[in-house]
Protein backbone atom coordinates (compact mmCIF):
# COMPACT_ATOMS: atom_id res chain seq x y z
CA UNK A 1 0.00 0.00 0.00
CA UNK A 2 2.68 2.55 0.89
CA UNK A 3 4.75 1.68 -1.84
CA UNK A 4 1.44 2.22 -4.59
CA UNK A 5 1.13 5.77 -2.24
CA UNK A 6 4.93 6.17 -3.46
CA UNK A 7 4.64 5.54 -6.64
CA UNK A 8 1.17 7.71 -7.29
CA UNK A 9 3.07 10.49 -5.37
CA UNK A 10 6.08 10.13 -7.81
CA UNK A 11 3.90 10.35 -10.72
CA UNK A 12 2.15 13.66 -9.66
CA UNK A 13 5.58 15.54 -9.23
CA UNK A 14 6.86 14.46 -12.69
CA UNK A 15 3.70 15.78 -14.07
CA UNK A 16 3.93 18.84 -12.07
CA UNK A 17 7.58 19.26 -13.75
CA UNK A 18 6.37 18.84 -17.22
CA UNK A 19 3.68 21.66 -16.58
CA UNK A 20 5.91 23.67 -15.07
CA UNK A 21 8.44 23.35 -18.43
CA UNK A 22 5.16 24.08 -20.74
CA UNK A 23 5.75 21.29 -22.43
CA UNK A 24 2.77 20.63 -24.98
CA UNK A 25 0.93 17.27 -25.67
CA UNK A 26 1.96 18.10 -29.30
CA UNK A 27 5.66 18.04 -28.70
CA UNK A 28 5.59 14.97 -26.88
CA UNK A 29 3.97 12.88 -28.81
CA UNK A 30 6.57 14.31 -31.38
CA UNK A 31 9.23 12.32 -29.79
CA UNK A 32 6.74 9.26 -29.09
CA UNK A 33 6.36 8.77 -33.24
CA UNK A 34 8.16 6.93 -35.21
CA UNK A 35 10.16 8.60 -37.95
CA UNK A 36 8.91 7.03 -42.03
CA UNK A 37 10.25 8.54 -44.53
CA UNK A 38 8.25 8.71 -47.96
CA UNK A 39 9.50 8.99 -51.34
CA UNK A 40 7.81 11.69 -53.53
CA UNK A 41 8.05 10.27 -57.55
CA UNK A 42 6.46 11.60 -60.28
CA UNK A 43 3.23 8.91 -60.17
CA UNK A 44 -0.19 10.90 -59.95
CA UNK A 45 -2.91 8.37 -59.97
CA UNK A 46 -5.24 8.28 -57.10
CA UNK A 47 -2.98 11.51 -56.05
CA UNK A 48 -5.79 12.73 -54.00
CA UNK A 49 -6.60 9.18 -51.94
CA UNK A 50 -2.91 8.96 -51.46
CA UNK A 51 -2.86 12.83 -49.68
CA UNK A 52 -5.48 11.54 -47.46
CA UNK A 53 -3.89 8.17 -46.63
CA UNK A 54 -0.87 10.06 -45.54
CA UNK A 55 -2.94 12.24 -43.18
CA UNK A 56 -4.54 9.76 -41.24
CA UNK A 57 -0.55 7.65 -41.37
CA UNK A 58 1.16 11.39 -39.75
CA UNK A 59 -1.29 11.06 -36.81
CA UNK A 60 1.55 8.18 -35.41
CA UNK A 61 3.60 8.72 -37.36
CA UNK A 62 6.70 11.82 -38.07
CA UNK A 63 6.61 11.78 -41.79
CA UNK A 64 10.32 13.03 -44.40
CA UNK A 65 9.39 14.14 -47.51
CA UNK A 66 11.90 13.62 -50.62
CA UNK A 67 11.29 14.08 -54.23
CA UNK A 68 12.32 12.87 -57.11
CA UNK A 69 12.77 15.59 -59.74
CA UNK A 70 9.69 14.33 -61.44
CA UNK A 71 7.78 14.43 -58.22
CA UNK A 72 8.50 17.94 -57.87
CA UNK A 73 7.70 18.77 -61.35
CA UNK A 74 4.65 16.49 -61.70
CA UNK A 75 3.18 16.35 -58.12
CA UNK A 76 4.46 19.71 -56.56
CA UNK A 77 5.91 20.41 -53.28
CA UNK A 78 2.83 22.93 -52.41
CA UNK A 79 0.68 19.52 -51.71
CA UNK A 80 3.22 18.57 -48.56
CA UNK A 81 3.30 21.53 -46.57
CA UNK A 82 2.14 20.20 -43.47
CA UNK A 83 5.30 17.97 -43.53
CA UNK A 84 9.13 18.36 -42.82
CA UNK A 85 10.81 18.03 -46.20
CA UNK A 86 14.26 16.64 -47.04
CA UNK A 87 16.35 17.43 -50.14
CA UNK A 88 18.97 14.49 -49.37
CA UNK A 89 22.50 14.10 -51.95
CA UNK A 90 23.38 10.35 -52.36
CA UNK A 91 26.24 11.16 -49.57
CA UNK A 92 23.75 12.13 -47.01
CA UNK A 93 21.38 8.84 -47.79
CA UNK A 94 23.08 6.23 -45.62
CA UNK A 95 23.06 8.23 -42.61
CA UNK A 96 19.49 9.28 -42.79
CA UNK A 97 18.28 6.03 -43.35
CA UNK A 98 19.51 4.82 -40.13
CA UNK A 99 17.28 7.02 -38.12
CA UNK A 100 14.35 6.28 -40.72
CA UNK A 101 12.02 2.93 -39.24
CA UNK A 102 10.38 2.76 -42.40
CA UNK A 103 10.36 3.99 -46.07
CA UNK A 104 7.02 4.49 -48.05
CA UNK A 105 6.42 5.35 -51.68
CA UNK A 106 3.04 6.42 -52.58
CA UNK A 107 3.37 7.11 -56.01
CA UNK A 108 5.97 4.59 -57.06
CA UNK A 109 6.44 5.22 -60.99
CA UNK A 110 7.04 2.22 -64.03
CA UNK A 111 10.51 3.92 -63.94
CA UNK A 112 11.45 3.95 -60.40
CA UNK A 113 10.12 0.21 -60.45
CA UNK A 114 12.10 -0.47 -63.11
CA UNK A 115 15.04 0.83 -62.20
CA UNK A 116 15.45 -0.52 -58.67
CA UNK A 117 14.26 -3.67 -60.19
CA UNK A 118 17.83 -4.14 -61.78
CA UNK A 119 19.95 -2.65 -59.59
CA UNK A 120 20.08 0.99 -61.42
CA UNK A 121 20.56 3.74 -58.89
CA UNK A 122 21.09 7.21 -60.90
CA UNK A 123 19.45 9.87 -58.63
CA UNK A 124 18.59 10.27 -54.74
CA UNK A 125 15.44 8.77 -54.57
CA UNK A 126 16.50 5.14 -56.44
CA UNK A 127 20.01 5.68 -54.63
CA UNK A 128 17.95 5.77 -51.34
CA UNK A 129 15.35 2.91 -52.42
CA UNK A 130 18.24 0.24 -53.25
CA UNK A 131 20.31 1.08 -50.17
CA UNK A 132 17.11 1.09 -47.92
CA UNK A 133 16.81 -2.61 -49.38
CA UNK A 134 20.10 -3.54 -48.50
CA UNK A 135 20.02 -2.18 -44.76
CA UNK A 136 16.87 -4.33 -44.28
CA UNK A 137 14.41 -1.63 -43.80
CA UNK A 138 10.69 -1.86 -43.86
CA UNK A 139 9.54 -1.05 -47.47
CA UNK A 140 5.89 0.07 -48.32
CA UNK A 141 5.05 0.52 -52.27
CA UNK A 142 1.62 1.64 -53.46
CA UNK A 143 1.03 -0.16 -56.79
CA UNK A 144 -1.75 2.54 -58.50
CA UNK A 145 0.82 4.60 -60.50
CA UNK A 146 3.12 1.51 -61.50
CA UNK A 147 1.22 -1.27 -62.21
CA UNK A 148 -0.29 -1.96 -65.85
CA UNK A 149 -3.80 -4.12 -66.33
CA UNK A 150 -2.39 -5.37 -69.84
CA UNK A 151 -2.05 -8.89 -70.61
CA UNK A 152 0.33 -8.19 -73.46
CA UNK A 153 3.96 -9.25 -73.38
CA UNK A 154 4.99 -5.47 -72.74
CA UNK A 155 2.50 -5.21 -70.11
CA UNK A 156 3.39 -8.98 -68.58
CA UNK A 157 7.63 -6.93 -68.30
CA UNK A 158 6.44 -4.14 -66.82
CA UNK A 159 4.49 -5.87 -64.03
CA UNK A 160 6.85 -8.28 -63.62
CA UNK A 161 9.66 -5.46 -61.94
CA UNK A 162 6.54 -5.14 -59.02
CA UNK A 163 7.46 -8.64 -58.64
CA UNK A 164 11.05 -8.58 -58.65
CA UNK A 165 11.16 -5.60 -55.80
CA UNK A 166 8.55 -7.93 -54.12
CA UNK A 167 11.34 -10.80 -53.76
CA UNK A 168 13.30 -8.10 -52.53
CA UNK A 169 10.74 -7.47 -49.71
CA UNK A 170 8.96 -4.73 -50.81
CA UNK A 171 5.05 -4.43 -49.86
CA UNK A 172 3.02 -3.58 -52.39
CA UNK A 173 -0.71 -2.01 -51.43
CA UNK A 174 -3.52 -0.61 -53.64
CA UNK A 175 -3.83 3.21 -52.17
CA UNK A 176 -7.22 2.82 -50.31
CA UNK A 177 -5.99 0.33 -47.85
CA UNK A 178 -2.04 2.07 -47.02
CA UNK A 179 -3.16 4.06 -43.60
CA UNK A 180 -4.90 0.86 -42.44
CA UNK A 181 -2.38 -1.33 -43.46
CA UNK A 182 0.42 1.04 -41.37
CA UNK A 183 -1.65 1.58 -38.36
CA UNK A 184 -3.26 -1.75 -37.82
CA UNK A 185 -2.68 -4.71 -40.41
CA UNK A 186 1.75 -4.62 -40.52
CA UNK A 187 1.41 -5.40 -37.05
CA UNK A 188 1.20 -9.22 -38.38
CA UNK A 189 2.93 -8.78 -41.23
CA UNK A 190 6.77 -8.65 -39.78
CA UNK A 191 7.98 -11.94 -40.35
CA UNK A 192 8.62 -12.76 -44.38
CA UNK A 193 10.18 -16.23 -45.20
CA UNK A 194 10.58 -15.06 -48.83
CA UNK A 195 12.66 -17.24 -50.75
CA UNK A 196 13.23 -19.94 -48.19
CA UNK A 197 12.68 -23.61 -49.38
CA UNK A 198 11.81 -25.24 -46.17
CA UNK A 199 10.29 -23.81 -42.70
CA UNK A 200 10.87 -26.29 -39.88
CA UNK A 201 10.02 -26.09 -36.01
CA UNK A 202 13.02 -24.23 -35.21
CA UNK A 203 12.22 -20.88 -37.91
CA UNK A 204 8.96 -20.49 -35.89
CA UNK A 205 10.47 -19.76 -32.17
CA UNK A 206 9.29 -16.94 -30.89
CA UNK A 207 6.96 -16.20 -33.34
CA UNK A 208 3.34 -15.68 -32.12
CA UNK A 209 0.02 -13.94 -33.31
CA UNK A 210 1.63 -13.02 -36.46
CA UNK A 211 1.19 -13.75 -40.13
CA UNK A 212 4.10 -15.03 -42.09
CA UNK A 213 4.17 -14.72 -45.87
CA UNK A 214 6.03 -17.11 -48.47
CA UNK A 215 6.87 -18.42 -51.57
CA UNK A 216 4.19 -20.39 -53.55
CA UNK A 217 7.40 -23.36 -53.43
CA UNK A 218 8.16 -23.54 -49.80
CA UNK A 219 7.79 -26.82 -48.00
CA UNK A 220 6.52 -25.94 -43.92
CA UNK A 221 7.35 -29.38 -41.94
CA UNK A 222 4.28 -31.35 -39.76
CA UNK A 223 6.22 -30.05 -36.65
CA UNK A 224 6.55 -26.42 -37.55
CA UNK A 225 2.80 -26.25 -39.14
CA UNK A 226 1.96 -27.69 -35.59
CA UNK A 227 3.89 -24.71 -33.79
CA UNK A 228 2.18 -22.43 -35.90
CA UNK A 229 -1.22 -23.18 -34.98
CA UNK A 230 -0.29 -23.24 -31.17
CA UNK A 231 1.16 -19.96 -31.81
CA UNK A 232 -2.08 -18.79 -33.62
CA UNK A 233 0.77 -17.83 -36.71
CA UNK A 234 -0.81 -18.35 -39.94
CA UNK A 235 1.10 -18.98 -43.50
CA UNK A 236 0.38 -16.80 -46.56
CA UNK A 237 1.45 -17.25 -50.08
CA UNK A 238 3.24 -14.62 -52.27
CA UNK A 239 0.59 -14.10 -54.91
Amino acid sequence: MEFDLLIDRVVQEVMKKLKSQNLSQNLINKFEKKKCLVIINGGAKNLDQVLLQLKKISINYDLKIMFSKAGKEVVGEDKFTEYEIKDLTMNECSHFLKEIDMVLIPLMTKNTCAKVAVGIMDNSTTYIISKAILLGKEIVALSDSCMVEDNSVYGKQINSNIKKLKSYGIIFLKSIDLSNYILRERKNRINSFRGKKIITLEDMFNIKNSKIILSKDTIITTLAREKAKDSKVVFEIEE
